[in-house]
C-alpha cells in the first residue's frame, strides 16, 4: 500500500526543475520589489528550501496582484512538499491569468492525471497542444500518462515515442517509456530505461528523483539490494526525499536487519513526525537490537499517533520497566488491556509491574496474573510469579502449587525447580526439599531429548546443593549436620546425571569436611583431582585446593600417612603454604610427636603470622613438650589475634600458673 501511494506521484516532480529554468533568466534593471521577491522564492526553491519560497510566494501574493509567475513558482514548492490539493490550485490559477503559461499547464494536466480527473486533464491537454501548435513534446507526454491512467498502454507506447522524436535529448521521454513497461509489469525494461534516462542527464536537479523512481522498480520485481540502493542513492542526493528514507527502513525491517533499519527510519520521522507505523518500525528495530531505553518514545509517539496500536504498547512497557519508570509502565500496560481484555501476555506484563516491590500493588497484581493463566495456561511465565509474590510475603507454602504447575508446564525450564526446591528450604524442610525435587526433577531429566538439556537441568541440584550449604551459617550448631547432609545430597544428585562436574565434586567434599563425614569427603575430592588430572601436568597449583581438603579429609579419618603423604605433595607444589604447615603439624600434635609438630608449626607461623589458631596449636605443643615459656608466649599471641578465645585464655592461665610455681620453687 506505501508503495502504491508513492507511486501516485511517480511522474509528478520527476521534471520539475523544467519550469523553473524557463522562468529564469529574464534579465532587466532595476527590477521592481516584486519581481525581487519572486527572485529570491526561486533561488529558495532551487535551493530546496520549500518553506522559505512558500513563505516569501504568499507575500507576495498577499496584495491580490496578477502574478502569473508566483502563482506557478508556489505550485511547484507546494507539490514538492506533497501538497498537491493546493499546488493544482495554483497551477490554474497561473493558467488563468496567462493562457500561454504552458509550464504551469503541463503541471496542471499531471495532478488532474493523478487526481483522476481525466476530463480536465485531456481538455488541458488540448489546450496545450492546440497553444503550442503541437511543438512542445511535454504535452504528448502528458497525454501519454493519461493514456497508461486510462490502461490504454499501446496508445501510451505511441504517444511517448512522439514526445521523443520532437525532443530525443529529453530523457523525461524516456522515462514515460518506462513507466508503460512499469504498468505492463515488464520490471526489466522499465528499470532499464529509468537507467537511460539517468545516463542522459545525470547531474538533473531531478536525479535524486530518478533514483527514487528506480529504486521503486527494483522493490516491485522483489529485488530488495538492488531496491535500497536505489533509495540510498536518492536520499544521498537529496536528504529531503522523506519516502526514500522510508523505503530504506522498510526494506531493512522486513529483511530483519534491525540495525540497519534505525538510520534511515530516524532520517524519515525527522521529516515527517505523523507516521505510526514509521515510529513503531523503527521502535521495534531499536528494541530487537537491545536499545529498549532508546526505543521507549518511539513506541510512545506511535501510540500517541494511532491509540489502537495494540503490539505498541507492550514493548512500551517493557522498556518502561527497563528504565525503572514501572508507574508508567503499569499505565500502559492497562492502555492496552482496555484494547484488548483478553490478551494474556498483557495480564501477565500488567500482573509482573504490578507484584514489583517499587509498585507494591500485590492484590491487584495477583489477579492479573491469575487472569493471564485463565486465558492462556501454556506459559510457566505467570506461574513463576505468582510463586515469586508468595515468596516476597514468605508464603512458601502457597507458592509450592504454582511452582508445580509451572513445571508440568515446562519441563525443560531449571528455573521453577530451583524455586520448588527453595520453597522447602525457606521453610527449614532440607531433606524433603532433596525428595521433592527428586521427585519432579528425575522424570524431566530422563526425559530431555539431549544432553546439554539434561546437563543444564541437573545443575538445579547443584545449586540447591550450594544454597542448603549456605543455610547452615544462620541455625544452631546442632542442627548443621541435617543441613549439610541435605546439601551431600543434592550434590550426589548432581554428580550422578554429570560425572565431570569437577566443582559438584569438590563443594560435596567440603560438605563432608563440615559435616565430618571423612569418607564423603575423600571420595568426592578424589574424583574432584581426577578431573583436573591432565590440567596440573601443565599448572600443578590448579589442583592445590582440593589436595588440601583431601589431606583434612584423611586427618578427619584418622588416616594419618595418607594425610602426610597429601600435604607433603601439597608443599612440593608450593613450598610458602602454610596451611600444609599447619595440618602437617596437627597430625604430629594427633601422634604426640611433639618436637615434629613444633618445627612445622613454627614453619606455618613464620609464613602466616596473624593466623590465631597456628599460635594456639604451638602453644599447646609447647605445653606438652614441657617448654612452658614458649609456651604462654604463642598463647599470649592468640589472645591478641583473638581476645575472645576462651580455651587460649583457660589454658594461658593454667600454664602461667604452673610455670610461676616452677619458677617460685
Amino acid at each position: 500500500m506505501w508503495i502504491a501511494g508513492l507511486y501516485r506521484g511517480k511522474c509528478l516532480g520527476v521534471f520539475l526543475a523544467l519550469g523553473v529554468l524557463l522562468l529564469a533568466g529574464m534579465a532587466g534593471a532595476p527590477e521592481p520589489a516584486e519581481a525581487q521577491s519572486v527572485g529570491a522564492a526561486r533561488a529558495a526553491y532551487d535551493g530546496g528550501n520549500y518553506d522559505e519560497a512558500i513563505s516569501i510566494l504568499r507575500d507576495v501574493l498577499s496584495n491580490g496582484k496578477k502574478n502569473t509567475d508566483a502563482h506557478y513558482l508556489l505550485g511547484l514548492a507546494l507539490k514538492r512538499q506533497g501538497h498537491t490539493d493546493e499546488a493544482l490550485s495554483e497551477f490554474d490559477i497561473a493558467v488563468d491569468q496567462q493562457k500561454k503559461n504552458h509550464d504551469a499547464r503541463f503541471e496542471l494536466s499531471l495532478l488532474q492525471i493523478e487526481k483522476g480527473q481525466f476530463e480536465e486533464a485531456e481538455k488541458s491537454i488540448r489546450e496545450g497542444l492546440k497553444r503550442t501548435k503541437e511543438k512542445d513534446a511535454r504535452f504528448f507526454y502528458s497525454e501519454g500518462q493519461l493514456a497508461i491512467a486510462q490502461d490504454d498502454l499501446q496508445s501510451a507506447m505511441v504517444l511517448f515515442t512522439r514526445a521523443r522524436g520532437i525532443d530525443p535529448q529529453n530523457p523525461l521521454y524516456v522515462q514515460g517509456l518506462g513507466d508503460v513497461y512499469e504498468a505492463q509489469n515488464v520490471w526489466g525494461l522499465a528499470i532499464t530505461n529509468y537507467r537511460q534516462a539517468l545516463a542522459m542527464q545525470p547531474d538533473s536537479p531531478d536525479a535524486a528523483m530518478t533514483h527514487y523512481r528506480i529504486g521503486q522498480l527494483h522493490f516491485k520485481a522483489r529485488q530488495w539490494n538492488e531496491s535500497y540502493a536505489g533509495f540510498r542513492k536518492a536520499t544521498e542526493l537529496d536528504p529531503t526525499l522523506k519516502d526514500a528514507w522510508f523505503q530504506q527502513g522498510f526494506i531493512q525491517y522486513v529483511a530483519e536487519r534491525y540495525p540497519l533499519a534505525v538510520e534511515p527510519l530516524e532520517k524519515y520521522v525527522a521529516l515527517d513526525d505523523t507516521n505510526a507505523e514509521a515510529y513503531f518500525m523503527l521502535a521495534e528495530s531499536l528494541n530487537k537490537t537491545r536499545r529498549i531505553k532508546m526505543a521507549v518514545p518511539h513506541y510512545m509517539k506511535t501510540v500517541e499517533l494511532d491509540p489502537g496500536k495494540i503490539e505498541a504498547y507492550l514493548p512500551m512497557g517493557d522498556g518502561l520497566v527497563a528504565e525503572g519508570m514501572y508507574t508508567e509502565a503499569v499505565n500502559a500496560y492497562k492502555e492496552a488491556l482496555m484494547q484488548n481484555a483478553d490478551n494474556a501476555e498483557l495480564h501477565f506484563s500488567l500482573g509482573w509491574v504490578q507484584t514489583q516491590p517499587e509498585v507494591g500493588l500485590y492484590d491487584e497484581g495477583i489477579v492479573n496474573l491469575k487472569k493471564s493463566i485463565e486465558l492462556d495456561g501454556s506459559s510457566e511465565k505467570p506461574y513463576i510469579q505468582l510463586a515469586l509474590v508468595y515468596f516476597d510475603q514468605e508464603k512458601y507454602g502457597e507458592a509450592i502449587p504454582y511452582l508445580e504447575e509451572a513445571i508440568r508446564v515446562n519441563p525443560n525450564d531449571q528455573n521453577p525447580y530451583a524455586y520448588y526446591g527453595r520453597s522447602f528450604i525457606k521453610q527449614g524442610q532440607y531433606g524433603q526439599a532433596v525428595t521433592a525435587v527428586k521427585a519432579v526433577l528425575e522424570p524431566a531429566i530422563q526425559a530431555a531429548e539431549n544432553e546439554r538439556t539434561k546437563l543444564t537441568l541437573s545443575n538445579v541440584y547443584y545449586n540447591l546443593g550450594r544454597e542448603i550449604y549456605g543455610e547452615a551459617r544462620d541455625v544452631e550448631r546442632d542442627q548443621r549436620p541435617a543441613i549439610y547432609s541435605a546439601s551431600i545430597d543434592m550434590y550426589r544428585a548432581k554428580v550422578s546425571h554429570d560425572s565431570t562436574s569437577y566443582t559438584a565434586f569438590l563443594n560435596m567434599g567440603i560438605a563432608g569436611l563440615v559435616a565430618s563425614e571423612g569418607a564423603v569427603a575423600r571420595d568426592a575430592l578424589m574424583h574432584a583431582l581426577n578431573l583436573r588430572s591432565e590440567e596440573a601436568e601443565e599448572d600443578p597449583k590448579s589442583i592445590l585446593q582440593p589436595l588440601k581438603f583431601l589431606g583434612t579429609a584423611y586427618l578427619i579419618l584418622e588416616d594419618f600417612s595418607n594425610a602426610r603423604t597429601t600435604f607433603q605433595r601439597v608443599l612440593e607444589i608450593d613450598p610458602t603454604d602454610h596451611e600444609a604447615y599447619y595440618r602437617l603439624g596437627f597430625d604430629r600434635v594427633m601422634n604426640e610427636d611433639w618436637g615434629g609438630a613444633i618445627g612445622r608449626l613454627r614453619k606455618a607461623i613464620e609464613l602466616k603470622p596473624d593466623e590465631a589458631s597456628y599460635h594456639l596449636l604451638l602453644a599447646q605443643a609447647y605445653t606438652n613438650s614441657q617448654q612452658l615459656g614458649p609456651a604462654i608466649r604463642h598463647y599470649r599471641e592468640c589472645l591478641k589475634l583473638d581476645p575472645n578465645n576462651g580455651r587460649a585464655r583457660e589454658q594461658l592461665n593454667t600454664v602461667r600458673e604452673i610455670y610461676e610455681q616452677l619458677q617460685g620453687g
